[in-house]
């Protein structure tokens, strides 16, 4: 078997080019992903094409970690990501955006080396910052003497973030407090009405290819009045580790499985 046949059908060698699974993966790093055979689950990181298509990241291939399978309700409580009633337990390389105060101080480059800030800033004229960081990190900036005070950049419950999916205001979720949210499989029977086409619109009408129109207070699709939809694919909820800087789905919505390129199953490279 030829190497391009592998490649191209098995397993590929994919370099990550974003920051979306920081702290986990770095840019840079070299994945090994496998694509055929998958049996995808929960925690799995997967390489997927990016699912909108009128986005300037259509086209895109990235990195995302499924936290919703199939038939899944997922919600995130407090920036803590549920299935169903379960609560799946972060690691360690899990990162969030936390506010810092310095005691009149600007961070130099060996204040920054030091405690890994390499993602943030300055956010006002004061000393006020804003940095990526995973726990420890943060439990030991927070004991540097320069340190004024330091807390994780929380949204409030009910905050409605237009630019969460569905982007609609019946249903109010931001990045930290989302659904909760139901996750397609294939087959299922979908209840339409007004309020949850706003769910389910990109699903019928681009990643199933049914022209779909809402008129005052009755759908239609292909042209036939519908008050429900059998799915076609199984679909998927995915999350970066980065999580407070990460395009997945809380800012797209759901990840077909005809999307998903495959599974990562090594590293060849640590990027330092």
């Amino acid at each position: 078997i030829s190497f391009f046949f592998l490649k191209k059908f098995v397993i590929d060698v994919v370099r990550v080019n974003n920051h979306d699974m920081e702290q986990t993966y770095s840019k840079g790093d070299v994945i090994l992903v496998k694509k055929l055979f998958n049996a995808y689950q929960t925690n799995d990181v997967v390489y997927l094409s990016y699912p909108l298509k009128e986005s300037t990241f259509s086209g895109i291939r990235f990195f995302q970690r499924i936290f919703g399978m199939p038939g899944d309700s997922v919600s995130v409580i407090g920036k803590r990501i549920y299935v169903g009633n379960y609560e799946i337990q972060d690691t360690s390389t899990i990162k969030h955006n936390y506010l810092i105060q310095t005691n009149s101080y600007l961070p130099d480059t060996n204040f920054k080396l030091k405690y890994h800030l390499t993602e943030g800033g300055r956010i006002s004229d004061e000393f006020d910052f804003s940095y990526s960081l995973t726990s420890a990190e943060s439990l030991l900036l927070q004991k540097d003497s320069n340190i004024r005070s330091l807390s994780i950049k929380k949204e409030q419950i009910g905050s409605f973030d237009e630019n969460c999916f569905p982007y609609t205001r019946h249903y109010s979720w931001n990045m930290d407090y989302y659904g909760k949210l139901y996750v397609p499989k294939k087959n299922d029977t979908l209840q339409l009405d007004t309020t949850k086409i706003h769910l389910y619109h990109e699903l019928i009408s681009n990643h199933e290819k049914n022209f779909l129109i809402v008129k005052r207070d009755s759908i239609f699709i292909n042209g036939k009045f519908s008050s429900y939809y059998v799915v076609k694919q199984n679909y998927y909820f995915v999350v970066g580790d980065n999580r407070d800087n990460a395009n997945d789905s809380r800012a797209w919505g759901f990840l077909p499985e005809k999307l998903i390129v495959g599974k990562v199953i090594g590293r060849l490279k640590k990027n330092n």
